[in-house]
């Protein structure tokens, strides 16, 4: 019986207090299943000043232990430093005088009492302590269940609490139904709610010690040999009711016993069965029925009706692996049905054969599982791995995982050919940053402070130089991505690093040849407008000796048309000069422009001066430049041809200003302003109303630039052109 002196907190919500000598345990499925108990249930043990054992199945369980106690416990580590609490793995537990994997009572008992007498000196209350039964071998269970069914006797008479936890995934029904009945509470969790089985065998062991005095009286009146009198016959009818009663409750019980046990069938999709084989009969339990969707009062089921629900393709399977188990070997298979409704499902059959006592097999039970999901699940991390190793394979850059600050906790892929370092070598260099170029470095940098304060999950992409162990310098393009930490963990950083030299090589080389291009097309567009100047000026020269046409005026028109061929030529000389881009420095090309203008004009230009006052660094394309550099020629041509009188002095200026600038938008506003002092145009003339070519052209030309032009008339002529542009470099 439980030694009921103290009740104790369980800690566990659904259990409550507990008296010395109790015996529990908990079946579970994940660590975080668990710990919801054993936290708890530590905590209590603490609280109430008792001496803690916890003994893990793994050694690497320990620290997980600590931390998860760290978590609900503040003050955990003082409790281990004043030793009220050991967190040991089961190879500790068991080093002095067992071995791994074997069960050893005698031992097992005496350390516990060794361990209370320890506690009770030291003057703790009590030892509570739990132990993981995963690290138990198969064959050695049955010894240790055995020794489970005696484990009250042993411990109901001290201040011990026990809680031994097993793993659902390691025990099979049967073994999970005599677990249940060793104990006085079982745990397990349903559809995300913990749930407690009390077991009833020990609810009738309580019942019968309250009712042995009573049952001994009853007994010796009915083995009397007279009931005479009314007082002893109305003794012996109460005797008799009161064990009717204590029938009825036995009987209820039982039936809580199967109700339990079918519930638990159910969580766990395990159903048994029974077969007669002399008389053919076969027994499902509801489960069985459920996996093979079946209504138990409409169904009465036969060993033929089972055989014909199995597939087709497994029946001589299971009748060989029958068979054999008649024979004495072990029945433990899976195998396809289909069910009722058509659908196949997966499951795991396993069985043992009652012989009689001429070795004739008579009756054979077991139990039956639907393995579907987890099969399909199975192979669906089958697949899964399968893909990753073919990925693996045929990847031909480098993939890694990175802790969060960036040190390598994975790699994978092409290591060696990439960086010429194997796989371990970088490992042991920790941070993939040392392999990038001092050049590029401060570019990764920025990326990995940017990507470690982006918010989770972050995903991003960058090229950059790595120098490789042979000294090489090599370009890479990584894609890598933040993961974000569950469970108060930290993020991670998961990246794949391809190899893109010959990708950039190729590319700059295509930038060369482009480059190459374009300064071919405007050097053999410079030629041919040369060429067209040369033509003019041959045909200028042919009119020239003609005496019935108006030779000045050919003359001059050839010259101004000769004109603006050089001036569009000249902007094809300098972007052929260059970086092979579309844009020219256009400052450098007005000097240039003006120049050659007043050697056309040598004749009447040699008595006026040119001032130029020009912004440096304009860096124009083609489709503003042309244009400008027309209406530059018409201006200047017609200062350098009306302006000034023969022989007089005179001044022509040329300004080019940026007046405004917006850097974010690379735009700016430009000023463009050619003047001069000479006679001027008459007052009453307007710009849009003046008969000549070439100022008709300049307007259409400011126009075409989308800017405003001025034109002021005092102390000499002054055009303004306000324009705006985008720059380029």
């Amino acid at each position: 019986m439980w030694m009921g002196t103290k009740i104790r907190s369980s800690g566990i919500n659904i259990i409550g207090d507990i008296p010395w000598g109790t015996h529990l345990c908990q079946f579970y499925q994940t660590k975080e299943d668990l710990m919801d108990i054993l936290v708890p249930y530590f905590k209590a043990g603490l609280k109430d000043h008792e001496f803690c054992i916890w003994i893990t199945s793994q050694p690497s369980d320990v620290e997980e232990a600590k931390e998860a106690l760290r978590k609900s416990i503040p003050d955990i580590d003082i409790y281990l430093e004043k030793g009220q609490i050991e967190i040991i793995s089961y190879m500790h537990w068991n080093s002095k005088g067992s071995k791994e994997g074997i069960f050893d009572p005698e031992r097992l008992i005496n350390r516990w009492i060794e361990k209370l007498n320890n506690a009770l000196a030291d003057g703790y209350d009590g030892l509570r302590l739990t132990e993981n039964i995963s690290w138990l071998e198969k064959e050695n269970r049955s010894d240790f269940l055995k020794f489970e069914e005696k484990i009250d006797s042993v411990i109901g008479n001290h201040r011990i609490a026990a809680l031994f936890t097993y793993s659902l995934d390691m025990f099979d029904t049967i073994e999970i139904i005599d677990i249940v009945a060793n104990h006085r509470f079982s745990l397990i969790k349903r559809k995300g709610a913990w749930q407690q089985i009390e077991s009833h065998k020990h609810k009738k062991v309580e019942e019968s010690h309250k009712h042995k005095k009573v049952e001994n009286t009853a007994i010796r009146s009915v083995q009397g040999p007279e009931v005479r009198s009314k007082e002893a016959y109305d003794h012996l009818e109460e005797l008799v009711k009161e064990r009717t009663i204590q029938l009825k409750k036995a009987y209820i019980q039982l039936k809580e016993s199967e109700k339990d046990l079918a519930e638990a069938q159910k969580m766990a999709h395990i159903g048994s069965w029974k077969w007669d084989i002399v008389t053919d009969e076969l027994y499902w339990s509801d489960e069985v029925y459920h996996i093979f969707g079946f209504n138990p009062h409409e169904f009465r089921e036969t060993f033929d009706i089972f055989f014909d629900h199995i597939h087709p393709d497994d029946r001589d399977f299971v009748n060989t692996a029958i068979k054999k188990a008649l024979d004495g070997e072990q029945f433990n298979n899976n195998f396809r049905v289909i069910s009722a409704d058509g659908e196949e499902r997966i499951v795991h059959a396993q069985g043992e054969v009652i012989f009689n006592e001429k070795n004739a097999p008579i009756r054979m039970r077991g139990t039956l599982q639907d393995i579907t999901e987890r099969i399909k699940i199975e192979d669906l991390l089958m697949l899964s791995e399968e893909k990753y190793h073919s990925f693996i394979r045929n990847f031909t850059g480098i993939a890694f995982q990175q802790d969060k600050d960036f040190n390598l906790e994975f790699v994978k892929g092409s290591v060696e050919e990439i960086t010429g370092y194997s796989e371990e070598e970088l490992m042991s260099k920790k941070q993939w940053k040392k392999l990038v170029e001092k050049e590029d470095l401060p570019l990764f940098l920025k990326k990995e402070k940017e990507v470690k304060n982006a918010p989770s999950p972050y995903y991003g992409k960058l090229s950059y130089r790595i120098r490789c162990k042979d000294g090489k310098i090599k370009w890479v393009h990584e894609v890598y991505q933040k993961i974000p930490g569950k469970d108060g963990k930290f993020d991670s950083y998961q990246s794949t690093v391809s190899d893109v030299t010959e990708r950039i090589k190729a590319k700059e080389a295509l930038v060369k040849i482009e480059d190459a291009r374009k300064k071919e097309i405007h050097h053999r567009i410079k030629n041919n407008l040369q060429v067209i100047s040369s033509l003019l000026d041959l045909q200028a020269e042919k009119f020239s000796h003609r005496e019935a046409v108006p030779t000045l005026e050919i003359l001059e028109a050839f010259k101004e048309s000769q004109n603006r061929v050089i001036s569009m030529s000249l902007i094809h000389e300098e972007l052929y000069k260059g970086e092979g881009t579309d844009t020219l420095n256009f400052s450098v090309y007005l000097r240039k422009l003006a120049e050659n203008l007043f050697q056309t004009y040598s004749l009447c230009s040699k008595n006026i001066r040119l001032y130029m006052d020009l912004e440096e660094n304009t860096f124009f394309n083609i489709d503003v430049a042309v244009p400008l550099g027309i209406i530059v020629n018409e201006l200047v041509s017609n200062s350098l041809k009306h302006a000034f009188a023969e022989n007089k002095e005179g001044e022509i200026q040329i300004k080019l200003c940026r007046e405004e600038s917006d850097c974010e938008m690379s735009k700016s506003l430009f000023s463009l302003i050619i003047s001069d002092n000479g006679k001027g145009i008459p007052e009453n003339v307007e710009l849009g109303s003046v008969d000549s070519l070439g100022l008709q052209l300049v307007s259409i030309l400011v126009n075409q630039v989308d800017g405003k032009i001025e034109l002021k008339k005092a102390q000499g002529t002054e055009f303004r052109i306000i324009f705006s542009i985008t720059e380029r470099s």
